[in-house]
């Protein structure tokens, strides 16, 4: 259980890395120049504030899901 939550940990530390590295780089001038409506940098700025959200969210999660861990450890060892 514990090697399963560290593997989500490592996982979703790569993904925060890879994804700011790949939004970082995308350059949405020349496609924003071609279309009409909506441009592309809103869907580039949309995806990146939902990252951002989720991102800020989920070292919460991780934590609630370390305690659990913990808590069931110790109250195993408990009874």
């Amino acid at each position: 259980m514990i090697g399963a939550v560290v593997g989500i940990l490592v996982t979703l530390i790569v993904a925060v890395l890879v994804f700011y590295n790949i939004a970082g780089s995308i350059d949405t001038t020349t496609i924003d120049a071609g279309l009409t409506g909506t441009p592309a940098a809103n869907a580039t700025d949309d995806t990146l504030s939902q990252a951002s959200t989720f991102f800020s969210i989920a070292p919460i999660i991780a934590i609630v899901v370390v305690a659990v861990v913990i808590l069931g450890y110790v109250s195993r060892i408990g009874s």
